[in-house]
């Protein structure tokens, strides 16, 4: 790997507006890609344009490991890839610099972006206009946030039309958005999902010109969406889905541990780089690229087979359609073989039902001919399913005995008497032949896909990945879709003997064997006692459980798998664990074996829908022809790992969660300050709360809303009141053909099984409030002991001078009216924080023994306010992150939507008065008791149900609580009755409580 990234200084200023914020590189493999020269004018580019896209505070370095390895393959490989693909053409990989923009906090950031991209293409097409065939079109390639600004682009109004077709992204955030900090990200995904959906529903369900504008655009593009799975600890792999976005005709989602070859999950960052990956994505790329085409690639349903035959199991039901014994099934391809086979060339009988090799046979006489095996496939309405495996790649039948042991493997039909011409006929019947058969087929050597080696000394799928030093195995299966068509399966054996420890192993057998089920759709008994089931000594080859019950990403299921091991196995017993979009291989499963399978099943606030790929699928393999002994399953759940995989799926809701604490809270203290005019501490507020009076009806409460909010009435009640519109269900359901869900409210569960959530969550978000509170008291009376000590604990006490209240008021109009004009009002919140935190050290500062009421009031309530505005810090650091990044690179464009200084008036204005030592009166008209006893009841109930994917919204409602409160000020104010802190003195009596 030689990589050489040449800086495109064509593309300047007058070419896009953002070019003193971005740059564009062109990647060079030196030693086989051309280079330019050093005024860079020279270079004449004839391959495919492929542009890399980096993601949230990615480097457009990252390009390197998919460049190089694309540019060696073509080059050290071309005849492979000629005869894979004949118009093949060498990968041009341009790679964006965006100097490691923060694209998943921002969404304007995000919208930038993707216009300098759509710049870029206009640009970059401009660079072949002068070759014979000048490209119309560029390859998107993006990881993470990267992926998701693709798809934007298509949607903005600078989209060079017809420049993108195919889009491929690495741990891209399809189905939500990784951080809800940002209004604005939000309603880009919203309006990107939209646009998107238009653009794949018919023209008969909308034909406005918004949609058709999306059609347009959309109707030729494909979109594979890669995920490494649950090893990847940034994005949640559930993140990744295109359920209800995009239809199964133009892109799906494909876990890396099921892509034939690649077999292991991947973490976030390690998915641009990963070797097996990055080959199995360069050989696609080189596939599906057609350099006769403007649009450097094939039609969109040869592009779309070319993927799922490089990226899928070859055990989904999709996948069958790419399958040439479908597609010679069907009609759509001839069979282009004609055999004529003694019928003493069979092996056995006609009427086979499994093979095993090797095994001690007399060979025939007749060396010339190839041992056949015949699987006859009966047409009595029964359906039957044909399992073939082998530690050899089987061959075209034209190929058989080429030095290998490698069978042939055909689908036949009785002879036509048609008269057609065939490719090539083969006659296996002699002079001394009294009988034979003449059959017509189609060798279905291409449809065997690999899977992971397995033997007894096998530790890990990786061994026989791409480039390991092992072999991995082949399978072939066929279910009664395909089966249909034909007549017969028919196993050619090579002349060269199958020596140990290779094998070929198959068997035909009824369906009804071969697909189970475990247990059913109840995790009640799920949960209770499990569920188990025992596989019979003489089963088939493969065999499919599907257990109905396991179907949610938050739950870690068991397998506790028992069997007997035989010495005469040729193979360990090895399973596949299909759910979804996902695939995962245990291999050389040892008996007594415990398997937990972690699933990308049906997850929080991500969109699916109820089909038979929802639920999980267990694919068994082993060598029962040699066996014989049972082998029994016991599934439960394993709730330790269960509890880890909370931490993932809810790491968002670490701050809303106890926002509607801390809120809770806050609304029990004022309901005493309201009461008896004192208003508690923080710590006799959580006493409250944890008052079994209070704590067990909310514990029901929140069990009750778990369920509630999974009902589709509750879920269209609580949309009227949602700050973001996620998107029409009902072009979801379009796109996907059948109902599809998603759960947006509280914890998105489903599962009304898991209740209990509501209560753990509740538990947890209490331990952690009360975690922070105590450790927050500790640090504050450290900060106060040590000014005391240090004697300078007057410069924090209350009674300051008219000269510097005057420079506290001409400091908070010039922070206020740079908002508008420059800063993000996360920044004043920022100082606020920390002008908050002087004033509660002032409060603490108080001698001990000045015990005023208003004294301990002031103290108590501004502790409490800086609890929670501690709490809701968090949501606006990310922006502020933003800002100084651009701020850095000198980038001056405003971030719109983050200068309206009516967002952050209120919280300044507040902690002013908080400076100045005034105190906030309890309401006593039943008007501002109601209207305080609401606003945080409904601060507090926004942060629970809204809260994980609304973070944002939590800003808003607190400055709604500030304007609030200041209301209640203003009313003393009206009055001439404002109390001040500064006016209790250590002699002052306490005021009579009310």
């Amino acid at each position: 790997m030689s990589p050489a990234y040449a800086r495109v200084h064509g593309f300047d200023e007058s070419h896009t507006r953002f070019a003193s914020k971005y740059s564009l590189y062109l990647y060079r493999e030196q030693g086989r890609d051309s280079l330019p020269d050093n005024d860079g004018q020279s270079l004449r580019l004839s391959g495919t344009p492929v542009l890399f896209i980096p993601g949230n505070a990615g480097s457009y370095k990252q390009v390197r490991s998919l460049a190089s390895q694309s540019a060696n393959s073509y080059y050290t490989e071309l005849e492979k890839f000629k005869d894979l693909n004949p118009n093949v053409n060498s990968l041009d990989f341009f790679a964006a610099d965006f100097n490691e923009d923060f694209t998943a906090f921002h969404g304007r950031t995000m919208l930038d972006q993707a216009e300098y991209l759509n710049d870029a293409i206009g640009f970059i097409l401009s660079l072949y206009r002068h070759n014979p065939t000048p490209a119309r079109s560029v390859i998107l390639v993006g990881h993470s946030m990267g992926g998701i600004v693709a798809r934007v682009m298509l949607s903005l109004p600078n989209y060079v039309e017809d420049s993108v077709n195919t889009i491929i992204t690495l741990a891209a955030p399809h189905a939500a958005a990784p951080a809800t900090f940002d209004a604005d990200l939000l309603h880009v995904f919203a309006a990107t999902d939209d646009f998107w959906r238009h653009g794949f529903v018919s023209l008969d369900s909308d034909d406005s010109g918004f949609s058709k504008l999306a059609r347009r655009r959309l109707e030729s593009v494909s979109l594979v969406s890669i995920t490494g799975g649950l090893l990847d600890n940034m994005l949640p792999a559930d993140y990744t889905s295109l359920t209800g976005l995009v239809p199964e005709t133009n892109g799906f989602t494909i876990a890396t541990t099921g892509i034939p070859g690649v077999w292991t999950p991947i973490d976030h960052l390690a998915i641009v780089w990963c070797d097996q990956l990055r080959k199995v994505l360069a050989s696609s790329l080189l596939q599906l690229v057609d350099k006769t085409s403007v649009s450097q690639t094939y039609p969109l349903q040869k592009r779309m087979e070319i993927l799922r035959k490089n990226l899928f199991t070859g055990f989904e039901a999709d996948a069958t359609q790419d399958f040439d014994s479908y597609k010679a099934g069907a009609g759509k391809l001839d069979l282009p073989y004609k055999l004529k086979i003694d019928t003493k060339q069979f092996k056995d009988t006609s009427r086979q039902r499994n093979l095993q090799l090797p095994r001690s046979k007399l060979k025939r006489n007749t060396h010339s001919s190839p041992d056949m095996h015949l699987f006859y496939i009966p047409k009595d309405g029964l359906k039957f399913k044909f399992n073939f495996l082998s530690s050899l790649k089987p061959v075209d039948i034209s190929r058989l005995g080429e030095g290998f042991a490698s069978p042939s493997i055909m689908l036949c039909r009785t002879l036509n008497p048609d008269g057609r011409s065939f490719k090539k006929e083969f006659d296996y019947t002699t002079g001394t032949t009294s009988k034979a058969v003449q059959l017509e087929c189609i060798d279905i050597h291409g449809d065997a896909h690999m899977i992971p080696r397995s033997y007894s000394d096998s530790k890990s799928s990786s061994e026989s990945s791409l480039g390991a030093e092992k072999q991995p195995f082949y399978s072939i299966q066929l279910d009664s879709r395909v089966l249909s068509m034909f007549d017969a399966v028919v196993i050619a054996e090579s002349p060269v003997p199958v020596e140990s420890p290779e094998f070929v192993l198959a068997d035909l057998e009824l369906t009804q064997s071969t697909d189970l089920i475990l247990g059913d759709y109840s995790l009640w008994t799920l949960f209770s006692r499990g569920y188990d089931i025992t596989l019979p000594a003489h089963r088939p080859l493969s065999i499919s459980i599907k257990i109905p019950s396991a179907w949610s990403s938050l739950l870690a299921y068991n397998f506790d798998i028992r069997y007997q091991q035989s010495q005469m196995e040729r193979f360990s017993p090895m399973i596949s664990q299909r759910i979804r979009d996902e695939t995962k291989w245990h291999i050389n499963v040892h008996q007594d074996k415990s398997i937990t399978a972690l699933v990308q099943g049906v997850s929080p606030f991500c969109p699916f829908t109820r089909d038979d790929t929802s639920s999980l699928e267990l694919q068994i393999f082993s060598d029962s022809l040699a066996s014989d002994q049972i082998m029994d399953i016991y599934l439960t759940v394993d709730w330790f790992k269960s509890l880890k995989l909370l931490v993932l799926k809810y790491r968002l809701s670490v701050f809303s969660f106890p926002v509607f604490i801390t809120t809770l809270v806050f609304f029990l203290q004022f309901r005493k300050y309201i009461n008896e005019d004192v208003f508690p501490s923080f710590g006799e507020g959580l006493y409250m709360l944890c008052d079994p009076h209070v704590l067990i009806p909310l514990a029901l409460a929140l069990s009750v809303l778990s369920s509630f909010a999974s009902h589709s009435f509750f879920q269209k009640l609580l949309s009227y009141i949602d700050p973001v519109d996620f998107g029409n269900k009902t072009l979801m359901h379009e796109i996907e053909k059948s109902d599809v869900f998603v759960n947006l409210y509280f914890l998105g569960l489903e599962e009304k099984a898991l209740w209990f959530f509501g209560p753990v969550v509740l538990v947890i978000s209490l331990s952690l409030v009360c975690a922070f509170y105590n450790l927050l008291e500790v640090l504050l009376w450290t900060i106060v002991v040590c000014l005391r000590k240090l004697h300078i604990s007057s410069l924090f006490k209350p009674g300051m001078s008219g000269n510097y209240n005057k420079r506290r008021a001409l400091g908070t109009a010039l922070i206020l009216a740079l908002v508008p004009l420059y800063i993000p009002y996360q920044f004043p919140y920022v100082v606020s924080c920390l002008v908050q935190c002087t004033v509660v050290i002032r409060a603490f500062l108080t001698s001990p023994g000045q015990k005023h009421v208003s004294v301990e009031t002031f103290r108590n309530f501004n502790f409490s306010l800086l609890i929670l505005m501690l709490w809701i810090l968090p949501v606006n650091i990310p922006v502020l992150i933003v800002w100084i990044h651009n701020f850095s690179l000198r980038w001056a464009t405003p971030f719109s939507s983050h200068h309206n200084f009516l967002a952050i008036i209120s919280i300044v204005f507040l902690v002013q008065n908080n400076v100045a030592g005034n105190i906030i009166p309890r309401p006593t008209s039943v008007v501002t008791i109601f209207v305080t006893k609401f606003v945080i009841v409904y601060f507090s109930l926004c942060s629970l149900i809204y809260g994980t994917r609304h973070l944002f919204w939590l800003h808003y409602l607190f400055n709604f609580l500030c304007a609030w409160l200041l209301c209640l000020l203003l009313e003393d104010v009206w009055k001439k009755q404002v109390k001040n802190v500064s006016m209790f003195k250590k002699e002052d009596t306490p005021s009579k409580l009310n």
